[in-house]
């Protein structure tokens, strides 16, 4: 060997050593922000010793002897586990992620700053009743204890931040985001850019609809409808002012996303005691939006999902009570087209010209010069179509549910206490936004069904399209009171199904909303509950799984007919004996969720590419008709079987197909997890994994490419089933990911196998029966 070969292996070797102690000594900075989960701690804030028990998932149990304790130690395990995500968060609800993140984030932070978070949880910390208000203050003092540690998190080392203390307000800051994350606006931006560009008459087809012979949550008394799903659309004004405003990005018309929840009563299920399942379906995101955690103080015993930020466990049960959410789909937010005057200090209103606020806005940008612009603010709410420009006529106002001030922390706390129907009702009106279907069951053996929130009364219309604010007539009269939200309890059914699908029938005599989600999932569950007679916990976890897509059983026939007519047999066999499950070890899913994307396309594309509404959608194809499947951008005429065709064409064009699990995948994504070589070295995302589901099965998981391969970013942000007839050993929770939201932890992702096979993890209400594996003592700081 050359002594020139020997010194470049000595130098490549040297280099190799370099680099291996370098990502060593990396690794060991970022392990050291690890928290240990047992030991003896000093909290600043606390009265008197807490326990905190934690099990093999690192799920905490926490014992205290006064409510202040308890809430302060919710606090300080909740920065301790999740103070990057808590921060994230209260940065993004105040307008500030350039902060950390620099000029990027500049765009995202004027749009939540237009939308108000942090006016709005001021005005809710204010309503906030005298318990409520004690526990997000102890919150408070538990968070800023372990801020005063200054053990910071990975992701903060990464960015170079220092958490500020946190303040009452910034829990409900956290509320306010995750309320915008769940608003309805019924497509009305959507439909108002359709109507400027096709006309009232055509814009008229893409109206959402919602089946006539569908289910619907309590108007049918929780019948099983078996009908076609063929919907009309519903009514959407005939006109829109012009010239139109400069539109908002379309993440303002955003709507809810989706979720299950049902309820069986005590007749038909085994233990003779009800039994309610809950998964709500959010971004899958890493860390989980959730927290799992369990409640111990006198008078207070509760388990389940909190949200790191907020002092009150938001989905669970505690001995005696159970209740689960999904997003109600209310048609919470109105765009109001103002008309200003030519120095844009006044705005037209129906009783003449009005003061506009000019708020100033400075964004601080890291590595950047700050950012400074003004805002308008008019009686209709804030101006958010973009910026603010002073020769502009007109401009659109956002009005929205959340802006009316509300106590929706009072509401959780009084939920965590319930233990009777009395109980638990009694806390639904206060429980205004986000709006909720809330599903309930108690030991005693009764069931309900409440839509909790606040449903907008207008003066004319349905919130359709933006209104001018110089007529008034989109104006909001009043909220619907409390006894004419729509409510059940103990149906002869025997049943409660919810899952974002109408909630009343024809008759109910106020709008709730036009933007459902498509049935499919309501009709697939009361397809499985509606038989059963015993009923348990184990098997509503099971239906939890369920892949069967109600909408490929109703449509494979036709994709079977276009590949038949395409000589293709034998996939057109392979589709009529399918039995519409998306399993990962079926090929038929691809093959027809491929179909699908392609054929949506096909119908869009020639007339109105930048938006592909599915209600309207699939109605055209249960009816089998609609002059969108005619092709405007060639000769011929095109019907559903001939774009049927060219759709399956595209399909059967490309190789084999592969099983859905090959091309169906989730990724739980972190904020950081895209940065180049970092991301992969922490371990910051979790995923990507083989997924199973579709858009419209129970257990969900939906994706808009149009060709594979497919990625789901949303799911089941939580299960949770419990049955009231043994609460601490039947059913339970699960996460998506973990419990912290330190990806070197052993419990940031050790949750997800099990959430994969459809496991639950009891969280016992009986302290006596947890199943400690570290014990953490937090005391007093010594006097």
């Amino acid at each position: 060997m050359t002594r020139g070969r020997r010194r470049l292996l000595w130098g490549l070797g040297a280099a190799f050593l370099v680099v291996f102690w370098v990502l060593g000594a990396l690794r060991l900075w970022l392990s050291s922000s690890v928290p240990s989960l047992g030991g003896r701690e000093s909290v600043p804030g606390i009265t008197d010793s807490v326990v905190v028990f934690r099990d093999s998932l690192g799920v905490p149990h926490i014992v205290a002897r006064t409510d202040d304790d308890l809430f302060a130690s919710l606090g300080y395990l909740h920065a301790r586990d999740r103070m990057w995500e808590m921060d994230l968060m209260r940065h993004l609800a105040e307008g500030r992620v350039s902060e950390l993140v620099g000029s990027r984030a500049v765009g995202l932070d004027r749009t939540y700053r237009a939308l108000e978070m942090k006016r709005i949880a001021r005005a809710k910390l204010a309503v906030t009743g005298p318990e409520a208000r004690r526990a997000v203050e102890a919150y408070a003092r538990g968070v800023n204890a372990w801020l005063s540690r200054d053990q910071r998190a990975p992701e903060f080392r990464l960015v170079g931040h220092t958490p500020e203390p946190w303040t009452p307000v910034n829990s409900i800051e956290i509320g306010v985001v995750e309320a915008w994350d769940l608003h309805t606006s019924g497509a009305e931006l959507a439909m108002a850019r359709a109507v400027a560009r096709l006309g009232p008459e055509k814009a008229r087809d893409l109206a959402p609809s919602y089946p006539d012979s569908a289910p619907v949550i309590v108007g049918a008394g929780g019948r099983l409808e078996t009908g076609h799903l063929a919907g009309r659309p519903a009514p959407v004004v005939s006109r829109f002012s012009a010239p139109g405003p400069r539109l908002p990005s379309p993440d303002l018309d955003g709507r809810g996303d989706a979720s299950n929840s049902w309820v069986i009563g005590p007749a038909k299920t085994a233990s003779g005691k009800p039994i309610l399942a809950n998964d709500p379906h959010l971004v899958l995101r890493a860390p989980s939006i959730w927290y799992l955690a369990a409640l111990h103080a006198p008078g207070f015993d509760v388990v389940g999902a909190t949200i790191p930020g907020i002092p009150a466990v938001v989905l669970g049960h505690n001995a005696r009570v159970a209740w689960g959410f999904t997003n109600g789909m209310v048609d919470d937010v109105d765009f109001v087209i103002e008309q200003l005057d030519r120095d844009s200090t006044h705005v037209r209103t129906p009783s003449g010209w009005a003061p506009v606020d000019v708020v100033a806005e400075t964004i601080q940008v890291k590595g950047a010069a700050p950012v400074v612009y003004r805002r308008l603010r008019t009686p209709d709410g804030p101006v958010v179509n973009g910026e603010w420009r002073p020769d502009s006529g007109r401009v659109l106002a956002l009005r929205w549910v959340a802006q009316t001030p509300s106590d929706e922390l009072s509401a959780l706390l009084a939920m965590d206490r319930a233990s009777t129907e009395a109980d638990f009702e009694a806390a639904v009106p206060l429980f205004r936004s986000p709006e909720q279907n809330i599903v309930f069951a108690d030991a005693g053996g009764d069931i309900a069904y409440y839509l909790g929130g606040r449903v907008p009364v207008r003066r004319k219309g349905n919130g359709g399209l933006p209104t001018p604010g110089w007529t008034g007539e989109g104006a909001w009269e009043r909220f619907l009171s409390d006894a004419e939200l729509p409510r059940m309890r103990n149906p002869r059914a025997g049943f409660i199904v919810t899952a974002n699908n109408r909630i009343e029938g024809n008759r109910f005599p106020f709008f709730i909303s036009s933007d459902w989600e498509l049935p499919y999932r309501a009709q697939r569950i009361l397809e499985m509950v509606a038989p059963e007679s015993s009923a348990t916990a184990a098997g509503e976890a099971r239906h939890q799984l369920d892949v069967t897509s109600v909408f490929a059983r109703a449509t494979a026939p036709l994709a079977a007919r276009a590949a038949e007519s395409l000589g293709r047999v034998d996939v057109a066999n392979e589709l009529r004996r399918w039995d519409a499950r998306f399993a990962l070890d079926r090929t038929e899913p691809t093959i027809f969720w491929s179909w699908y994307r392609e054929l949506e396309h096909l119908t869009f594309d020639d007339q109105y590419p930048d938006w592909e509404p599915s209600a309207p959608f699939h109605h055209w194809l249960a009816v089998g008709a609609s002059p969108w499947f005619d092709d405007a951008r060639t000769p011929q005429h095109e019907d559903l079987a001939s774009l049927a065709r060219q759709a399956m064409a595209h399909v059967l064009a490309r190789s084999a197909a592969p099983r859905w699990g090959a091309v169906n995948t989730l990724t739980e994504d972190h904020p950081l997890g895209a940065v180049p070589f970092l991301g992969w070295f922490a371990g910051f995302n979790i995923g990507p994994f083989p997924a199973e589901g579709g858009s419209w099965t129970v257990n969900v998981c939906p994706s808009d490419e149009r060709t594979p391969p497919f990625a789901c970013t949303e799911g089941p942000s939580l299960r949770h089933v419990v049955d009231l007839g043994n609460v601490d050993g039947d059913g339970g929770f699960i996460l998506p990911a973990g419990e912290s939201g330190h990806p070197l932890s052993p419990h940031y992702r050790d949750q997800a196998a099990r959430w994969r096979r459809g496991e639950l993890w009891i969280l016992p209400v009986d302290v006596r029966k947890v199943v400690a594996t570290d014990t953490l003592r937090l005391v007093p700081l010594p006097h």
